[in-house]
């Protein structure tokens, strides 16, 4: 898939893609209903062709269910690690990726510029087994610095975070 596949996206597209996030069910009919709320006159054979068009660029990818959290725990932190400067930086980048990649609970890892090197992001276990915290015990030898904090996450853009994926 190209990156101009994604820019290419016109506002019918973008709700057409906002509708399936929310359920990927919902009939090409209530879709251009929808879209006919919001000024947009478009047929449901039409919506069908667009679908059709997003699920071959590869945009849409697929469908899948989404399953309730079964813990119920909608609680998260954040950790921002500060490492040891070194030849070696972007191999310890990669292992702590490589740690966190393997853990169910992780949302986020990625690496930053500036003051802070790398960003994680876990939902709490439901065992409190207090993962960053293992986290850091276990990279301790290459932090300078780490924050650990608690962040309330409410409102998620779905479509722009799929963007992360490119």
């Amino acid at each position: 898939m190209s990156d101009d596949a994604w820019s290419n996206l016109d506002k019918v597209d973008q709700k057409i893609i906002e509708i399936l996030n929310n359920n990927a069910r919902t009939p090409s009919k209530e879709i251009a209903a929808e879209l006919k709320k919001s000024g947009h006159d478009v047929s449901d054979r039409t919506i069908r062709k667009r679908i059709e068009r997003l699920e071959k660029s590869g945009i849409i990818k697929g469908y899948k269910a989404v399953l309730t959290d079964v813990s119920g725990i909608n609680e998260y932190q954040i950790i921002l690690m500060k490492l040891k400067p070194s030849k070696s930086l972007e191999a310890v980048k990669n292992s702590i990726k490589e740690f966190i990649t393997k853990l169910d609970n992780y949302l986020l890892v990625a690496n930053m510029e500036g003051e802070w090197n790398m960003v994680i992001i876990i939902q709490m276990d439901s065992a409190k087994t207090n993962t960053p915290q293992k986290i850091v015990e276990k990279f301790s030898e290459e932090l300078i610095d780490y924050r650990i904090n608690e962040i309330d996450i409410k409102d998620v853009n779905i479509l722009n975070m799929s963007l992360l994926l490119l």
